[in-house]
């Protein structure tokens, strides 16, 4: 008995131990400034960088490094650590975005609170499929959001947008950091926007070669993205989904490399969509006649392309693409093609595509 009660207090000591050795970082205060926390007792120097501001971390007499930044901007926010000039992630924090880079996030929550924030409002659902592409070879997935209320087994058809992502992502990027299943379910709860069914599927249907300039493998990459959404996941989905089968419901967008996708596909297509949306996108780059010749639908005295209520290429100011989405809206200005080019303030970052996917959901889809 003895025996039992000394290894039910060695247990309990080491699990005491365990659990005061968790730290709580990041650790987001009322107003609105973030504690971070680090073990790191070894480390010479640590730093935080979030937000634009790079935070000195002081060590503890028990190797816990700390610091708190000023007040943040109501937002998802992105951050690492730099111990000793490398760079580290917070082990402390499970909100990661985990692609082609790995990065911790903190919410920094608004009051009202934020589109993009979970809200207490009816939700939809997010299916992860997998389909069968002809056009690859092989199957993939695709995420789907559908609104709150729908019923597979009801009459009722919806709208539908297909979203898709950037290089560096994969079909989750669209909700996981993006949040536009949050966005779409406080725009529906509001009464702003009219309930929708949201397609994002993974975006590399080529196999990705880092040692490939992105440029080169775009090519290859956006001829496959054209083929199997328009022959593959556009029938299945409206095999497997209450969505309406005609143009003037059917949307397209996306953002950086997601934004060439929408452009590529959307005009390659332009019976299939009403509306494309290049949110800081990787557009063509391609001469005035090179343009005409891939895309008919910008060429004549009556470019196809003006059939479209929308097409509408948003930007930050200081964009690397910036030049590139100039250059390509001066051209639709050469061609005639009706179009809305609009440059915001920032750089190619989620805080401006959060901002545009609410717009562009409001301009197909809103109540008025």
């Amino acid at each position: 008995m003895l025996r039992f009660l000394v290894l039910v207090l060695a247990m309990t000591s080491s699990a005491t131990v365990s659990f005061a050795q968790n730290l709580v970082s990041p650790d987001v205060a009322d107003d609105r400034r973030v504690t971070f926390r680090l073990r790191a007792p070894a480390a010479s120097s640590a730093e935080v960088r979030v937000a634009g501001q790079k935070l000195t971390m002081v060590k503890n007499d028990q190797g816990v490094w700390t610091a708190t930044s000023e007040p943040l901007v109501p937002m998802l926010h992105d951050y690492s650590f730099v111990v000793d000039g490398t760079t580290m992630m917070d082990l402390s924090n499970r909100v990661v975005k985990k692609w082609l880079t790995m990065g911790n996030m903190v919410e920094v929550p608004g009051d009202p609170p934020l589109l993009t924030e979970q809200q207490a409002v009816p939700h939809g659902a997010i299916h992860r499929m997998m389909y069968q592409s002809k056009a690859v070879g092989h199957d993939r997935a695709v995420m789907v959001y559908t609104p709150p209320g729908y019923n597979a087994k009801d009459v009722t058809e919806y709208p539908v947008l297909y979203l898709a992502h950037g290089y560096g992502d994969d079909e989750t990027a669209w909700t996981e950091v993006g949040r536009a299943h949050f966005i779409a379910d406080n725009l529906i709860a509001q009464g702003k926007l009219k309930p929708i069914i949201i397609v994002m599927p993974f975006g590399h249907p080529s196999k990705l070669n880092l040692k490939q300039q992105p440029d080169n493998y775009f090519v290859q990459n956006n001829l496959l993205y054209e083929q199997d959404l328009t022959v593959d996941l556009l029938p299945f989905i409206e095999v497997n989904f209450n969505v309406r089968q005609n143009a003037d419901a059917r949307f397209i967008a996306g953002l950086s490399m997601g934004g060439g996708h929408a452009l590529d596909t959307g005009l390659q297509n332009i019976e299939l969509f009403s509306s494309i949306a290049a949110f800081s996108a990787a557009t063509p780059q391609l001469e005035l006649e090179a343009l005409k010749a891939k895309y008919p639908s910008l060429a004549g005295d009556s470019p196809a392309a003006n059939t479209l209520k929308h097409l509408w290429i948003p930007i930050g100011d200081t964009d690397f693409l910036l030049d590139r989405n100039e250059r390509f809206a001066a051209q639709l200005t050469e061609l005639g093609i009706k179009h809305t080019y609009i440059k915001s303030k920032g750089g190619h970052e989620w805080k401006l595509w959060r901002e545009y996917l609410p717009e562009f959901l409001l301009m197909v889809n809103g109540t008025k």
